[in-house]
């Protein structure tokens, strides 16, 4: 009897699950990663990195086509201090599949990696048959920005790895950009170094709505919000 309690339990949660509209998240596959940027300047090496937490997982749904995979990134932007005074930022966005830090380290760290986020995760949470760090391919590098100004949020400007001599002056080069498995807390903070953060929490750092975009802008300030620079976004 006490066999069948259990089980006619664990069948009524289901049931409810699936009743209920929408999708169910199944438990996800969670792991962290540090990713490092390194930078050479007249000074010797600089470097500045940041923990991250991804988590994927599969969700179920009374129809087939609500099923879906889902995936989620904590951290925050990377900065790297330069002796001249200035900072370069490594922003949540990246060139690499899916567009963040999750599809970006699964494709360093994980060579079966075919674009499966789920599957991907739960290998490199195991430790089964991924590299414990790698390099990130140039291709699938975080955005790089810098402010002209720190206390000028409109000033930021995108900065390529082959810009850094005439950005920063001579050089300055960008060495390499890495990741490895970590199994730290994640890093947080990073609003302290931005003076203006609480007054953007609802605009774009041109200081438009940060819930109408235009496309058309030209401008970088008019396409980055804090939650460029963290998930953690509070006000």
């Amino acid at each position: 009897m006490g066999v069948w309690r259990r089980i006619g339990g664990t069948m009524l949660a289901a049931a409810i699950a699936l009743a209920l509209p929408g999708c169910v998240e199944l438990f996800p596959e969670k792991y962290r990663f540090r990713l490092t940027v390194e930078v050479d300047t007249p000074q010797g090496q600089r470097s500045g990195s940041s923990v991250y937490e991804v988590w994927a997982n599969n969700k179920t749904a009374l129809l087939p086509d609500e099923a879906k995979r889902d995936w989620g990134v904590r951290g925050e932007a990377v900065a790297v201090d330069l002796p001249n005074g200035q900072t370069v930022f490594a922003l949540l966005k990246t060139n690499a599949k899916h567009g963040d830090m999750a599809g970006m380290s699964m494709t360093a760290l994980d060579p079966a990696y075919r674009n499966d986020i789920v599957e991907s995760a739960a290998r490199i949470a195991s430790g089964d048959g991924v590299r414990p760090q790698a390099e990130v391919g140039q291709g699938d590098y975080p955005m790089l920005v810098t402010f002209r100004d720190l206390a000028d949020p409109a000033s930021v400007r995108a900065v390529s790895p082959a810009e850094f001599g005439s950005v920063f002056g001579p050089g300055y080069a960008l060495r390499r950009i890495t990741v490895r498995i970590a199994d730290e807390e994640v890093t947080t903070g990073v609003e302290r170094r931005l003076p203006w953060w609480s007054e953007y929490l609802q605009r774009h750092l041109d200081g438009t709505s940060a819930t109408i975009e235009d496309m058309k802008d030209e401008n970088l300030a008019a396409h980055l919000s804090v939650g460029d620079f963290s998930t953690a976004i509070e006000g």
